[in-house]
């Protein structure tokens, strides 16, 4: 589950709720180096009941495992609740520093404002003040007073338990999958990327708003698997592209849907679902880049246009009253 949260200048606070995906897998990097021989199939269980007829060898390229596991055995909790877990990733390294921003600001709310759990939120946790004073995105502060550090700082702060835990069970159920398909430093791009981009549109479409959460870049995930499944399509069984992309769209759907409530911060995930998307063209794996003549130009395009947007969002800021 994925959440984004957004309060108004006193009390009103957003957040929205993704399904979380379920396993995904990749190229090895560093620790992951033993899914390389796709350590399920050599286990003789199979992905998907029987082998893709397009497939014979049941194999899409190296760097690739399908979107959720199928086998005859019960999968274990780690397989529940984070597939893929390992504790030397990018992936858990996050974890760890959303879940100590939210401990210290939960401190600072109890021993400088108004307590660490205040009933006005809804997502059991700190006040608007709390948030204002460590970094939550504020126009009239990102815009006046030149502090753009808040575009970065509200990736890593969250309304309350309820909010965190959601975005963390997202996080943990398809991000270390990510990064074995991409790699954990494209993954941290994308990841960054994705939530600095959503937080500046939250700037302009909802300048009277603050707001705080990793949705963006949980949304940008989300965009950037699309490229993913896009440059790959020809490379993964089509029994597995068509139900991925079915499933994420669903996602997507679902939230688009609840979208409408007054708690969620609608331009912070469609920015970062963008900005996921255009930065994937570059940093997202492609399967087999010898057979695709346009691979340059989905790299360079990717960051051309990440720059394009970035330029255009500071120049629509100072230009829009």
């Amino acid at each position: 589950i994925l959440s984004s949260c957004r309060s108004r200048a006193s009390t009103r606070w957003s957040m929205a709720n993704i399904h979380g995906l379920g396993d995904l897998g990749g190229p090895e990097q560093g620790e992951y180096s033993a899914l390389r021989n796709n350590q399920f199939r050599q286990q003789n269980q199979p992905f998907w009941g029987q082998p893709d007829e397009e497939s014979p060898d049941r194999g899409a390229p190296a760097g690739h495992v399908p979107l959720t596991r199928r086998s005859i055995r019960l999968p274990d909790l780690g397989d529940i609740f984070a597939p893929w877990f390992h504790y030397k990733s990018v992936t858990f390294a996050l974890t760890l520093i959303e879940i100590a921003a939210f401990l210290v600001t939960c401190y600072v709310g109890q021993f400088m404002f108004d307590g660490a759990l205040v009933k006005s939120n809804p997502f059991a946790g700190p006040s608007t003040k709390t948030l204002l004073f460590m970094g939550a995105k504020s126009t009239p502060l990102i815009r006046g007073s030149y502090e753009y550090w808040r575009l970065i700082s509200p990736i890593f702060l969250h309304g309350g338990v309820l909010h965190l835990a959601s975005n963390l069970f997202f996080l943990s159920q398809c991000s270390y999958s990510f990064e074995l398909r991409w790699g954990r430093w494209n993954l941290l791009g994308i990841f960054l990327i994705s939530g600095i981009t959503g937080d500046m549109l939250s700037t302009l479409g909802a300048p009277d708003t603050i707001s705080v959460g990793a949705s963006g870049c949980l949304f940008g995930l989300l965009g950037a698997d699309l490229v993913y499944l896009y440059l790959n399509w020809r490379h993964i069984p089509s029994r597995e592209s068509n139900y991925e992309l079915c499933f994420v769209s669903c996602v997507l759907l679902i939230n688009t849907l609840i979208g409408g409530s007054t708690l969620v911060d609608n331009f912070a995930h469609f920015g970062g679902l963008v900005g996921g998307a255009v930065c994937g063209f570059s940093l997202v794996k492609m399967l087999r880049p010898d057979q695709d003549p346009y691979k340059d130009t989905y790299r360079k395009g990717g960051m051309i246009g990440i720059l394009i947007m970035w330029c255009g969002f500071f120049a629509a800021l100072y230009a829009i009253p």
